[in-house]
Parts: C-alpha cells; structure tokens; sequence
C-alpha cells in the first residue's frame, strides 16, 4: 500500500476556496485523504458584541474547490 501524504499540520493556507464559502488565513489541523480540516480566526458580531472566534473546519476533498499555499505580488 502506497503512503499517500497529506498538508503538514500547521501549513498556512492564504486561501481556502468551498462549495458554499472562501476562507483566508488558515492553517492545517489535519489532511487526510478523506479531507482537510483547518483553522480559522473570524471575528463575530452577536448581539452587539464582537467577539474573535477561532473555528476547526471539516472540508471533504470533494467539496473543495482551491487552495492557494503562497501568494506573490510585484
């Protein structure tokens, strides 16, 4: 059987692009080949109050669309 290797953990994503929504500045918790799951810091207003949240997302590779690893402007 063949040892297939997934993003490292800690791999910082610029951008992480789904079915449903477009996530910027992640990193890897965990890529397997079922899919990927990262983190992601998002700021929330509920209720009047504004919190910073960070989120572990589960992503099937099958729902993904891109993702971008590094970008370079000149």
């Amino acid at each position: 059987m063949t040892n297939v290797q997934g993003l490292g953990v800690g791999t910082q994503l610029k951008e992480v692009a789904t079915r449903d929504a477009v996530y910027h500045n992640c990193s890897v918790v965990r890529s397997d080949l079922v899919g990927l799951v990262f983190e992601v810091q998002r700021t929330v207003n509920d209720g009047g109050e504004v919190e910073n949240v960070v989120s572990h997302i589960l992503v099937p590779w099958s729902n993904v669309n891109y993702v971008v690893l590094m970008e370079e402007r000149s």
